[in-house]
């Protein structure tokens, strides 16, 4: 879902969507790779990547 954010350069977008698990509402903003609001707080992600190439920087977050 924030693989959006790379159709809108500079651009603020916001995601609104419902928790697979609970159903409650979730909205995040963001504009490139900043995140500017998660509501709720408590909102958790999932990176469908290794988390040992996010630790040794074989990962590219974007423009840079």
């Amino acid at each position: 879902m924030l693989a959006v954010r790379w159709l809108f350069p500079r651009k603020e977008i916001q995601i609104e969507t419902r928790c697979l698990d609970c159903g409650d509402p979730i909205r995040i903003r963001m504009r490139d790779d900043q995140i500017l609001e998660v509501d709720p707080p408590t909102a958790v992600g999932h990176m469908n990547l290794p988390f040992a190439k996010v630790l040794t920087g074989a990962v590219s977050w974007g423009a840079g």
